[in-house]
């Protein structure tokens, strides 16, 4: 298990949180999902097997919100 970790400055609401959450939880080798509304950051927890920092980047990228 590895994890990565991600400042999403466009979050602004809890909806957001909620939506990025659920959304990269549902990803295969996604263990565990944590977003910080306050420092805007997202802490992944993931099976390198199956996914990795690149693909879970390009997959918040997608659902339209800036990933630094």
């Amino acid at each position: 298990m590895e994890t990565a970790t991600f400042n999403i400055p466009s979050i602004s609401c809890s909806a957001c949180s909620n939506k990025i959450q659920e959304s990269v939880k549902s990803l295969k080798g996604v263990k565990n999902v944590s977003v910080d509304l306050k420092s805007q950051q997202v802490n992944i927890d993931y099976n390198p097997d199956n996914i990795g920092p690149q693909e879970i980047k390009k997959h918040i990228s997608q659902m339209g919100y800036e990933v630094i």
